[in-house]
């Protein structure tokens, strides 16, 4: 499953797995725990992973094929380079995880769970959540 389609108790689910929780803790704390809909669970996430949140917006790009303006009409996430979880690729460069979504939790927690992930949850585990 794309990590960008994830939402309610499945992103949530992924959000909890991501901060370390195995299958059954995640799957306990998930009703609880409201990552992408509670400022009082994913904002301390938000807080120390150091993700940054754009509101919907137009943004201007120089130079290249795409340059020109460009509208987002989503909230936009970005985990910092320096909080990054995912392993370098064969360039020997890290990921850092992006998320977009209708409110910025939302969003901010899609990145959290690509920093950790990539774009995609783990197969095996599909099924788990």
């Amino acid at each position: 499953m794309k990590v960008s389609e994830l939402s309610g108790v499945v992103l949530d689910y992924w959000v909890a797995r991501a901060e370390g929780m195995s299958h059954e803790a995640a799957t306990f704390a998930v009703p609880a725990h409201a990552y992408s809909t509670e400022w009082a669970y994913g904002g301390p996430i938000i807080e120390r992973d150091q993700i940054f949140i754009q509101p919907p917006s137009e943004v201007h790009y120089n130079g290249g094929p795409n340059h020109g303006w460009r509208r987002y009409d989503h909230w936009r996430a970005t985990v910092s380079a320096r909080t990054r979880t995912l392993p370098p690729n064969e360039m020997g460069i890290g990921g850092v995880g992006r998320g977009a979504g209708e409110t910025p939790l939302i969003a901010a927690m899609r990145a959290k769970v690509a920093s950790h992930y990539g774009d995609d949850v783990p197969e095996a585990e599909k099924q788990a959540a």
